[in-house]
């Protein structure tokens, strides 16, 4: 299963409890009233209307392209991108405009707002803000889209179509009528991302496989198709993002083998059926963001319910500074 690489330059995060890339790794923090200040994370005008997900993507953007160094806006205007994964993001807004529709009220639906009832405006809001004219992409699936985002971006520099590219998640907390368990995600990761033969590589590199396991043979398939994502040689450290649907649990088993066979020390973060794609992008920025005095191999994997796959392999180098 071929696979191509990202150079890694910039960190971004906004999410609850958390304060940067180092905390990435802890527990993801409650979604409380007033944990994003986007008046200091957005100073300045035509922002205060977006809506919160959008809001999130854009501070954390802008952390990762200064992250980098601003090596960003070095690059020329039709050679930067965007790539960002979504899944819930969107959904309460939608909810609340339905809301005032069917109360007829809809003279009060906010005309900055309501354009975000199309998921791709995530994305061109964040190529207006970083004056993007290459090309953005949005990718919506659960749990897996901001893995895939980094697959996208990753073929899209091999193939010469941009020289940088800012590939995100975000997700927005389910409305309480929406959700039917604990709280969902809320927050953005955003990393700054340039070819591996050209670009610096400032945090190290990754690269992403997907594959898809059925449901209903995730039993008796996953032995085959997750050696095949996974590789004979994985890394001593894997991060697994996994529900407990018939994939994840078949995902799981499959790890513990590796565990008994490899020695590899699997990270088992729980996920849940209305899980959105934030937490694996984070674990990989967060991955990222430790310290290594050598080159440290490390992988996160994502499994869906669905049954979509993506497996992203990490060498996270010795730190430089930009």
């Amino acid at each position: 299963m071929s696979v191509t690489e990202v150079a890694v330059a910039g960190l971004g995060i906004v999410a609850p409890g958390v304060s940067g890339p180092g905390d990435a790794l802890g527990a993801a923090g409650e979604a409380r009233a007033g944990w994003f200040r986007a008046d200091v994370a957005l100073p300045g005008r035509g922002y205060r209307r977006l809506p919160d997900a959008c809001k999130y993507l854009l501070a954390a953007s802008r952390l990762a392209v200064g992250d980098a160094g601003e090596r960003f806006a070095k690059v020329e205007r039709n050679r930067r991108a965007a790539v960002v994964g979504i899944n819930n993001t969107g959904a309460s807004l939608l909810d609340e405009l339905d809301r005032l529709i069917i109360e007829d009220r809809a003279d009060e639906m906010s005309p900055s707002a309501s354009p975000f009832i199309a998921m791709s405006s995530y994305a061109g809001r964040l190529s207006t803000e970083h004056d993007v004219t290459g090309f953005n992409l949005t990718v919506n699936s659960p749990v897996t889209a901001g893995l895939e985002a980094l697959r996208i971006a990753a073929r899209a520099m091999a193939a010469g179509r941009a020289r940088a590219v800012l590939v995100g998640a975000v997700e927005e907390a389910l409305s309480p009528a929406q959700a039917t368990g604990p709280a969902t995600e809320a927050g953005a990761v955003v990393l700054h991302c340039e070819p591996v033969t050209s670009g610096e590589a400032r945090y190290g590199t990754c690269g992403v496989r997907a594959a898809f396991l059925d449901p209903a043979r995730a039993g008796t398939d996953a032995g085959a198709v997750l050696t095949e994502l996974l590789g004979t040689d994985p890394p001593p450290r894997i991060d697994a993002v996994l529900d407990d649907s018939p994939p994840g649990t078949a995902a799981a088993r499959h790890l513990d083998r590796l565990t008994d066979a490899y020695g590899v020390d699997v990270v088992v973060v729980p996920s849940s059926a209305q899980a959105g794609c934030l937490t694996p992008l984070r674990r990989v920025l967060g991955l990222f963001a430790q310290e290594h005095p050598a080159p440290a191999r490390r992988g996160v994997l994502a499994v869906s319910a669905l049954g979509t796959l993506a497996f992203a392999e990490l060498t996270v180098v010795p730190r430089t500074r930009p």
